[in-house]
């Protein structure tokens, strides 16, 4: 079994009858997610851990995601780039 700290599963790929990537998930470390999925013709991103998080439209710039991105970095400083 993996150590957990060092865990990153192979990516989840979902694709339309057309072959469009119309989701892909990963998950990492003890119980960490990422998603990006076309949800209601909008690009959305989800992070989280097991069954709770976060989500937001990723579908344009400026938008609620990027909103999101800059408060967490104006929280954490130290850890921005």
């Amino acid at each position: 079994m993996q150590n957990t700290e060092t865990r990153i599963e192979e990516p989840n790929i979902k694709r339309d009858v057309k072959g469009r990537i119309t989701s892909l998930g990963i998950v990492f470390g003890p119980h960490h997610f990422v998603e990006v999925m076309v949800e209601d013709g909008r690009v959305k991103c989800a992070l989280g851990t097991t069954h709770h998080g976060v989500r937001a439209d990723a579908a344009e710039v400026n938008g609620e995601l990027e909103r999101m991105i800059d408060e967490l970095k104006r929280s954490h400083p130290d850890r921005a780039f």
